[in-house]
């Protein structure tokens, strides 16, 4: 076994199933470089949970490759838009707004604060 194999076996018994699994969506892409898509592969190869596991994946992938793409409507794509649109103009008025309705008064909030620290004050120093 020369020096080439050798590290390829390595890197694949360094890969886990999870990083293995990590990798299916580059490998179904055609993305990993060439020494990490051989090392997925030869984990594949021994091990029989992960390979199952990829049979599943890239079958899913290549039925949905075939499905015919198809556009939105003209009218839903414009309505789609203006809502996205009026939403980020006034999304963060309207966070304000929630967190207004829900918030301590700072009149309540003040006591309540100190009657806890003179609690645990009359706690740490009793005898």
């Amino acid at each position: 076994m020369n020096g080439f194999q050798r590290r390829l076996r390595d890197m694949s018994a360094q890969l886990s199933h999870r990083e293995t699994k990590a990798l299916f969506i580059a490998l179904a892409d055609e993305e990993l470089p060439a020494e990490k898509e051989q090392a997925v592969r030869s984990h594949l190869e021994e091990c029989g949970e992960c390979q199952k596991g990829w049979q599943s994946y890239s079958s899913t992938v290549l039925r949905l490759r075939k499905v015919e793409k198809e556009k939105a409507p003209p009218a839903l794509t414009s309505m789609v838009m203006t809502r996205l649109k009026r939403q980020r103009r006034f999304g963060l008025k309207r966070l304000h707004l929630a967190h207004a309705q829900y918030r301590l008064p700072v009149e309540v909030l003040i006591p309540l604060l100190i009657a806890a620290a003179v609690g645990a004050f009359l706690i740490m120093s009793a005898p």
